[in-house]
């Protein structure tokens, strides 16, 4: 009786394993995807359905494989095969995004590909392992029901303190190979503690070459990356430059080398060329800190201006500080938020709204609707101006773009003066200037676009219209 017990709680204590480790699995491979591939809808898209769609193949397969055999080392031998393809993945996804990225137009594609490629393996061998946990869990047909749903109810846990260990904890103090690596030991000894010493040679040689594999450290790149709870960053030096990304289409922000205290990038000057031409400056909303560079001219420029910056990551912000000479001017005033959530609550009106939201080259479908819209102009004041960086185009499916991101505040404020980037590609950086009475913007053009009704936040398709406007 007592063996049949230590065996059921091995049978446990795996289905609660399995479980954490799909979850930290899949929310770490979204992460590593980030850099090369992007973190839009479409990635996430692509890795949840291919990880389900090999976790289905897993069952099926598992299932008719116990009912052949069902012996308690086959549960140990696919537990340690799922610890040696996490770290195939962790040996192999630098190249295989490489590949996919240049292989592969569509974000669709690649992030299919890529998902097949690192997450389908370890995902259809976890897969196989919950069949064989029924099959030998089950003692009598009086109690299938429970036995069976208790290991799912013990996996489903799993995966639900892997969801919140992985977004709360882990991403917040370790970087993405860090947490699979964890994955890794973690499924090792739980393949021996399933069964001790049957096969225990060759697992042996296994296991510690699986271990030796992922302690090794690995050389330094010349970029950084920084993980956090919201996003992937990777900082890097070009010759006149440093940057931070958090996908591969874009820059986000960035300092010249030498010079930190000046705007490196076409965009944040026009935006300062804004503020400097407003009539009124005393109270300034930002919405997006990147590295913080533009806060911080401005506040130093302006130091009776009262400044309030809205992120969404609070961790950017130490960042900025370690690597973009970022130093707290005492008028800059941090707010670790979502910026249309802080836009629908403050009550504080401000003489001038920048607004620069941007996760790799993607505006968050909530800045595109008719609502937002709404609560701009509501904390705007009426002599005000709006100063929005897009990146759009004045033809084709750039100008569709365009329009989108131009509605929210042309149905709030009638006059709009744009400048833009680079006007002979389909695609660049504009800086657009919203008011209610003319604003005068030196170098700068009405902005004329047909009359388009806003999408609302029942319906805005923002990775559509983005999507379309990067294959123009």
């Amino acid at each position: 009786m007592n063996k049949l017990r230590i065996r059921l709680n091995r049978l446990e204590l795996t289905a609660l394993v399995a479980g954490f480790a799909l979850m930290v699995f899949e929310l770490a491979g979204a992460r590593i995807l980030a850099p090369g591939i992007g973190s839009s809808t479409y990635v996430w898209t692509s890795v949840i359905g291919v990880i389900i769609a090999a976790l289905s193949l897993g069952y099926w397969i598992g299932g008719r494989v116990a009912d052949s055999r069902g012996y308690m080392i086959d549960v140990a031998r696919l537990v340690l095969l799922a610890g040696l393809t996490v770290t195939l993945t962790l040996l192999q996804y630098e190249g295989a995004i490489e590949w996919v990225a240049s292989s592969f137009d569509d974000p669709r594609w690649q992030g299919v590909v890529a998902s097949l490629l690192l997450f389908a393996p370890t995902s259809f061998v976890l897969g196989m392992v919950s069949p064989y946990l029924a099959k030998l869990n089950v003692r009598s047909l009086h109690t299938t029901g429970r036995s069976i749903a208790s290991l799912s109810a013990l996996n489903s846990i799993g995966g639900i303190v892997g969801t919140f260990m992985a977004g709360f904890v882990l991403f917040g103090y370790i970087g993405s190979r860090e947490t699979l690596v964890i994955i890794v030991l973690l499924l090792v000894a739980v393949s021996w503690l399933a069964v001790p010493r049957v096969n225990w040679r060759a697992r042996a040689l296994i296991s510690a070459a699986v271990v030796i594999t992922v302690l090794v450290p690995v050389p330094k790149a010349h970029a950084v990356s920084i993980d956090t709870p919201s996003a992937r960053y990777t900082i890097y030096d070009t010759a006149t430059m440093r940057l931070l990304t958090t996908g591969p289409y874009a820059a986000q922000s960035g300092v010249s080398l030498g010079q930190p205290d000046q705007l490196a990038f076409w965009y944040t000057q026009q935006l300062a060329q804004v503020v400097k031409q407003a009539e009124r400056r005393q109270n300034i909303l930002i919405l997006g800190g990147g590295a913080f560079t533009l806060p911080r001219y401005l506040g130093q420029k302006y130091p009776s201006s009262k400044i309030d910056v809205v992120e969404i990551d609070p961790e950017l912000a130490k960042i900025a500080r370690q690597y973009f000479h970022y130093d707290d001017p005492a008028n800059v005033n941090l707010l670790f938020e979502d910026a249309r959530t802080y836009v629908n609550r403050t009550d504080k009106q401000y003489d001038i709204v920048i607004v620069d939201v941007y996760g790799d080259a993607h505006v968050p479908f909530t800045l595109l609707t008719d609502e937002y819209g709404q609560q701009i102009a509501r904390i705007t004041k009426r002599d005000g101006v709006v100063a929005a960086n897009m990146i759009a185009g004045l033809e084709g499916e750039c100008n569709t773009l365009l329009r989108a991101l131009d509605a929210p505040y042309r149905s709030q404020f009638p006059y709009a003066a744009y400048r833009i980037e680079k006007p002979e590609q389909p695609r660049s950086n504009m800086v657009v200037a919203y008011s209610r009475q003319q604003f005068g913007w030196a170098g700068a053009s009405p902005l004329e676009l047909p009359k388009t009704v806003p999408y609302t936040d029942n319906f805005a398709p923002a990775e559509r219209l983005q999507h379309d406007c990067r294959r123009q």
